[in-house]
């Protein structure tokens, strides 16, 4: 009776050691993948900050041109208007 209780034994020892090894092997594995994804999310989120700020700086430019043009404009239509 006694060999059987230390072979269950010795089996559960075996499982257990099995389990824990297949866990950390498996939470290795997900911690990799997840400081993987972080990190490709860090870098689209530093390009669309790029990319945004880069729009609206062109849009700052277009702005400006804009507004010159609209100061401008009345100025050449009196001048036309007075040449004549």
């Amino acid at each position: 009776m006694r060999k059987l209780s230390d072979d269950n034994y010795d089996m559960l020892f075996k499982v257990q050691a099995e389990v824990k090894d297949i866990f950390k092997a498996n939470t290795d594995r997900i911690n990799k993948k997840t400081a993987e994804t972080v990190q490709i999310c860090q870098e689209l989120q530093n390009s669309s900050k790029k990319q945004s700020k880069s729009y609206f700086d062109r849009k700052k430019i277009i702005d400006w041109l804009v507004y010159i043009n609209l100061g401008l404009t009345p100025i050449f239509l009196i001048l036309l208007y007075i040449k004549k």
